[in-house]
């Protein structure tokens, strides 16, 4: 009782006021709207979200079984579940899977197939899913109504409606039920904002709500939401480029909502967008850079692949509509991570904190941990994110699941829960040496791990670890090769 209390202790006093204060305000009362609201004719104007390099791209939809889908069968983290009946909360699926149910981001399949076939099967299809949602979620419970499935979900229609064009704007009586369900989801996240937990949550929150602003001629609400988005992007994107989670996946789907936004604001407002324009620079600059030579997404804190859209049409996105040329580096001081070459070898290594203070949620036992790859193909890799939800959650979260250092039996960070942490590293620090880096942290007992890093004279690759430790302890170094 007494470890539990410190631990929650530990946990919340990272936290920012407002996010306790809201935490309060979340458990008290979850605010209501009226469930139907009558939209006149004049009152929208759908945005143009669709990006042909990142909605029609083949190896994004091919993560989506348009024959699947077609017999109500959907397959999401590699887990597949049949809709049946309009049951939309599977109590056999995983919390995670019933979340991704409701972004309805599979949906998107069927659209990118109408819009290069024509196939007219792919938009009734479409109109089955949309209306059985609607109709099957009238009340304002369960994960259909979470802010965070909301602020996904509507863009991903919008996206949808965007690619059917003229077939859904002279479906009049469904383009109606679409467009008022959109707009009640749009005024409940209005009052259900995630401000308890801020971070990419918080960001997709704002991006949705400046989004349907613009959709529904909402100038009140505009205003207000495009002052706090450019707050919150000051916040959340560092100044060497990365977004603060230290995520790679988490950072290309930030990447991906400031590009939505940018192309909804050239649109409305083109005096408006232009301040994204460096934000997105920097952001693909650090994108490009740790990504080079790796082969696939870095696995550093919670990341994987097949779930951000790909870096190459991430970056030619960019390139086509504002004219950005990633501008490569090796070394992101703020973040902590550096990026080593030496011929056909590229490596990754990590020297930063475990996140945002009071956002550690994604964050892993990853300090020192590094990835390498060999003409693209990957070697060594930390062991990703197997789990959100689930018994493996914390093992994939632990010290030993990467390409690092263990002292005794002490994880670096007291991480617990599936989003938590209480004591963390800190003191985390690096210098550049010649050919590598050297980096340092402190565990949360206060024990020393220092790790070299670095390509000697006769180009082998050194890692030197040095451990002050406050009494006697047994060292384990782990090792992570990539399958096969």
């Amino acid at each position: 009782m007494l470890y539990k209390s410190k631990l929650y202790f530990n946990t919340v006093k990272y936290l920012k006021p407002k996010q306790l204060y809201y935490q309060l305000v979340r458990r008290c009362k979850r605010s209501k709207i009226p469930f139907k609201i009558k939209l006149s004719e004049p009152v929208y104007s759908l945005p143009r979200l669709h990006i042909r390099e990142l909605d029609l791209d083949s190896t994004y939809l091919s993560r989506f079984d348009i024959k699947k889908l077609m017999e109500n069968r959907i397959v999401i983290l590699n887990e597949e579940y049949r809709l049946h009946n309009g049951n939309w909360n599977n109590p056999k699926a995983s919390h995670l899977w019933n979340f991704n149910l409701h972004y309805m981001e599979y949906l998107i399949s069927l659209a990118a197939n109408y819009y290069k076939t024509g196939d007219i099967e792919c938009y009734y299809k479409f109109k089955d899913f949309i209306i059985s949602w609607i109709t099957s979620n009238r009340t304002f419970e369960n994960d259909a109504w979470q802010a965070y499935t909301i602020s996904v979900r509507i863009p991903n229609w919008l996206i949808c409606l965007d690619l059917f064009g003229e077939i859904f704007d002279n479906d009049f009586e469904f383009r109606k039920d679409v467009l008022e369900s959109i707009y009640v989801q749009y005024q409940y996240l209005l009052k259900n904002q995630e401000r308890h937990l801020l971070g990419n949550h918080y960001f997709e929150n704002l991006k949705t709500i400046l989004i349907c602003s613009l959709c529904f001629k909402d100038d009140k609400t505009y205003k207000k939401y495009i002052k706090l988005l450019k707050k919150e992007i000051e916040e959340q994107v560092l100044e060497d480029g990365l977004h603060y989670e230290l995520s790679i996946m988490y950072h290309k789907i930030i990447l991906e909502g400031l590009l939505r936004v940018a192309v909804c604001l050239r649109e409305r407002k083109p005096d408006e967008f232009s301040f994204l324009i460096p934000t997105i620079q920097k952001m693909v600059d650090a994108l490009a850079s740790l990504e080079k030579g790796m082969g696939k997404t870095p696995l550093f804190n919670d990341a994987g692949d097949g779930v951000a859209k790909d870096t190459q049409q991430l970056v030619n996105t960019s390139n086509r509509l504002f004219g950005i040329e990633p501008q490569y580096r090796d070394c992101f001081a703020i973040s902590g991570y550096h990026k080593l070459y030496k011929g056909n070898i590229a490596i990754m290594f990590d020297t930063g904190k475990l996140g945002p203070d009071y956002m550690p949620g994604h964050g892993h036992c990853d300090a020192l941990s590094f990835e390498l790859s060999i003409d693209e193909k990957p070697v060594f890799v930390n062991s990703g994110t197997y789990q959100y939800q689930g018994e493996l959650r914390n093992f994939f979260r632990s010290t030993e699941a990467h390409n690092t250092l263990k002292i005794g039996d002490q994880q670096q960070s007291e991480l617990w829960g599936e989003h938590r942490a209480g004591r963390r590293i800190y003191d985390s620090a690096f210098s550049v040496i010649k050919g590598g880096v050297l980096g340092s942290y402190r565990n949360y007992l206060g024990n020393i791990h220092q790790r070299k890093i670095f390509f000697d004279c006769k180009d082998r690759l050194i890692i030197q670890d040095k451990v002050n430790v406050k009494k006697e302890q047994t060292i384990h170094t782990y090792l992570h090769l990539h399958q096969g």
